[in-house]
């Protein structure tokens, strides 16, 4: 190159420079780097309002960890969701998923099952949060009388047609008494405590934090618990199918939250977050662990998705047919369709493990396959 050339070269390129800061100004930037307005990206694809509802049960609290710490928020942005999160008492967060409030909610399955297949709204399950392993029991007085003959003609409380009713019908199934020899008195969650005191009421059937107090505060002993029907109680989350087609994203929301508060519990920042839990909870340390023990979470992607896959889960079907069946819940035709499987073609209610498929490892994938 001669120096002529060379100066005619340099002239261009400090020219080009003195212009950068008119060029950066303008979309001349964007067309050359093929990239666009952000702003006029924003506005094709807003946030999209999506909703959770959550009643303050004990293995639920991680997802009020979530709010709390604005967790939820984190990846809604990240995904461009406007995310919501309603607290309610728990049949209220049934109903208002039910009215079409709020797009998921966290139920039981004996609940979903008998809640959502008589009205046909179609749901998936994309995560099964925690078992009871315990957290269910059916309570009498310390001098009351366990044996089997003993509890006929009696009058027990608990909540008609939910998990307590299903573990009280387990109970007499298996101990072979007839349902009709045993009154039962339909009583809400919150007024359990009090009609375990009433000399008229034999039994109670609850839960946490119910379950924990009678124990410790009423000396109550426990007639049979969850412990007994393995793998047959566990709760979830559910979305709206129309919704999940719609906006797949949620169900990465709800997940990544879900798991972000699960690692927490892992190594030494369990016990910080514990504290954080019970605080939630208004409960103590001791008081809020102890009652988790009964309940233990899916608290990895790989435990998850072992979960939604679980075979068991089809055969402990036919309990929940039968109480679905006995108590008129359904009838008979749409229970046999209203369930499906990872798989499977879906049904009513549908146990969806695609979008858990994303937290798991390609090798994990592969074993959970074997």
């Amino acid at each position: 190159m001669n120096i002529k050339t060379f100066h005619k070269n340099m002239r261009v390129f400090f020219l080009l420079i003195s212009l950068l800061p008119l060029l950066s100004g303008c979309d001349f930037i964007s067309y050359i780097t093929g990239g666009s307005d952000a702003t006029d990206e924003d506005d094709k694809h807003p946030m999209v309002p999506l909703s959770l509802a959550v009643a303050p049960h004990i293995a639920w609290m991680p997802w009020y960890l979530a709010n709390e710490e604005e967790i939820f928020h984190q990846y809604a942005t990240e995904y461009k969701i406007q995310f919501e999160f309603v607290s309610d008492n728990y049949q209220e967060t049934i109903d208002q998923f039910l009215s079409e409030e709020v797009h998921a909610v966290a139920i039981s399955n004996i609940d979903a099952i008998a809640q959502l297949i008589k009205r046909e709204l179609e749901v998936d399950v994309i995560l099964i949060t925690n078992k009871s392993a315990g957290n269910d029991a059916i309570l009498l007085p310390s001098e009351a009388d366990t044996s089997v003959h003993s509890l006929r003609g009696k009058t027990f409380a608990l909540v008609k047609n939910s998990v307590s009713h299903y573990l009280f019908d387990r109970y007499l199934i298996r101990h072979q008494l007839p349902f009709d020899d045993i009154n039962i008195l339909d009583t809400a969650q919150v007024d359990i405590p009090e009609m375990f005191t009433d000399k008229k009421i034999y039994g109670v059937v609850t839960n946490n934090p119910n379950l924990y107090k009678l124990i410790n505060e009423n000396s109550a002993k426990i007639l049979f618990d969850s412990r007994q029907v393995p793998k047959e109680i566990f709760d979830m989350i559910i979305v709206r199918r129309e919704t999940l087609l719609d906006y797949p994203d949620f169900a990465q929301v709800l997940l990544a939250s879900w798991f972000s508060v699960m690692e927490r519990l892992q190594g030494n920042k369990r016990g910080p977050t514990l504290d954080a839990l019970a605080n939630l909870a208004s409960l103590s340390h001791q008081q809020y662990e102890a009652q988790l023990a009964t309940t233990p979470l899916n608290d990895t992607s790989t435990k998850a998705l072992a979960a939604i896959r679980d075979r068991r889960i089809r055969k402990s079907m036919r309990h929940i047919r039968y109480f679905i069946e006995r108590h008129k819940l359904s009838d008979d035709e749409l229970f046999t369709n209203g369930i499906s499987y990872p798989g499977r073609t879906p049904a009513i209610v549908h146990f969806n493990g695609q979008h858990l498929q994303h937290f798991v490892t390609p090798e994990t994938l592969l074993s959970l396959d074997d």
